[in-house]
């Protein structure tokens, strides 16, 4: 009898706490941690959602950004933390999926990271600098191509592993184009590099891109998309602008560390999404060329989005020998 009432009693917390955990979330300030250096595309974004979720939630959402190894600094802070909802990852394409370029990390993204929603995808575009003669994608093919080593064009990135990088090696693969690549804390630095000359080009994420487009510090030669973008309609694609076939989008993530209750995981979901979503974000998203929540995706659905591209990109990462240096 005294079994019984004891296994009732504790079936009984377990069902009130875990509801009550996610009725009460958030109840302190939570910690957003952008792996990167501030003025990527990653900070930008960030920025906003900790803005809009402040708003929503009345508690202040705090931006700090943790640059290093490809984002994988940040991201296994966030992996070490309590699983209680207050501290969260802005994560990315390199931290979720093409973290094998890295042989040697302390930690294990898919396991010890808990991804809760796709927050948005949007194109790269293929931008140059000024000083660059080169006008197309296809004058930089065939440039690249036939360089010598003292000719060699460099790409600058936010770091091995990035989607920066992995767009510059995917291009370089399929065109056989001869690039070398220059990694970075993130692609702030990289893009006053690339305006100072210290680079030749990049394949920049369109809303950091595009206010050095409008301003004219750099060259836009090609967008990354299957198809145009309406931001910039009269830029082409990469394949119709010499490399058919070539298609490359990026995509970034809210995640937690691996243990964190489904309910605080579930309500992040719906928040983030109907924040991302909300009406007085659409202008500002669509002139950066920015998909809110790309699909409709629960937290199992990332998931399942997130495995099949960490078996895409693992294929390029094996074919093209590509391990961080």
């Amino acid at each position: 009898m005294f079994k019984s009432s004891a296994i009732f009693f504790m079936a009984m917390f377990a069902f009130v706490f875990q509801p009550a955990s996610a009725q009460d979330y958030p109840s302190k300030a939570i910690r957003l941690i952008v792996p990167f250096a501030p003025g990527g595309t990653a900070d930008v974004l960030g920025r906003i959602l900790a803005q809009k979720l402040n708003e929503k939630y009345k508690q202040p959402v705090v931006v700090e950004n943790k640059p290093g190894v490809g984002g994988n600094i940040g991201a296994e802070q966030v992996s070490r933390a309590s699983p209680d909802g207050y501290t969260l990852l802005f994560g990315t394409i390199g931290i979720h999926s093409t973290f094998n370029i890295y042989p040697n990390l302390n930690y294990d993204p898919p396991k010890d990271l808990e991804p809760i929603i796709i927050v948005a995808d949007t194109p790269n575009v293929l931008i140059a600098s000024k000083r660059l003669q080169l006008k197309n994608t296809k004058e930089i093919i065939e440039k690249s191509q036939n360089a010598t080593a003292d000719q060699a064009l460099f790409y600058g990135s936010a770091g091995f592993g990035s989607s920066t990088h992995i767009a510059g090696e995917l291009f370089k693969y399929e065109s056989h184009a001869n690039l070398s690549h220059v990694p970075y804390k993130g692609s702030g630095p990289a893009l006053t590099d690339l305006m100072g000359g210290q680079l030749d080009v990049m394949f920049e994420n369109l809303p950091t891109a595009m206010p050095l487009i409008q301003s004219g510090d750099v060259k836009v030669l090609s967008v990354t998309s299957d198809k145009r973008v309406a931001s910039l309609p009269n830029v082409p694609t990469i394949a119709e602008d010499g490399l058919p076939g070539y298609v490359f989008t990026a995509w970034f993530t809210i995640a937690a560390p691996a243990g964190t209750p489904d309910p605080i995981v579930d309500k992040l979901n719906k928040d983030i999404r109907e924040v991302m979503l909300s009406k007085d974000l659409q202008k500002r998203f669509a002139s950066l060329g920015v998909n809110p929540v790309p699909g409709s995706r629960t937290a199992q659905q990332s998931k399942a989005f997130i495995d099949s591209e960490t078996a895409k990109f693992n294929n390029l990462i094996s074919d093209a020998k590509l391990t961080a240096k």
